[in-house]
């Protein structure tokens, strides 16, 4: 059995210094065609905008962010998952004074 617990000691920048996070489970260490972390936003952050050649699901861990995807900007919230598609443009932003955190997984999608 393999647990992860959430570490704040080991949040570190990452998606050029503009969100802080930890890796849970990389896919050779499981053994599995996906990858995950857990990611921090705090008060005034906002990750790069990327467009990124992997899908992505965000699940809001606690907080509140205005998340962007392709120009769309909606509001997500604690319990809310986010679905990025491969290609699309996306970033999102801490408007709130608490901290804003995710759990992202992401793949490469099979072709089609």
């Amino acid at each position: 059995m393999k647990v992860r617990s959430y570490d704040p000691d080991a949040l570190r920048p990452a998606h050029e210094n503009t969100i802080l996070a930890h890796g849970v489970f990389g896919g050779d260490e499981i053994g599995a065609p996906f990858s995950c972390a857990i990611g921090l936003l705090r008060t005034g952050m906002e990750q790069k905008p990327e467009r990124a050649s992997v899908s992505k699901i965000y699940y809001v861990r606690f907080g509140e962010g205005a998340m962007e995807i392709d120009g769309e900007r909606r509001v997500i919230r604690e319990g809310d998952v986010v679905f990025i598609p491969a290609g699309s443009l996306h970033t999102v932003r801490n408007e709130c004074e608490a901290d804003f955190s995710t759990f992202a997984v992401w793949w490469t999608p099979k072709e089609s």
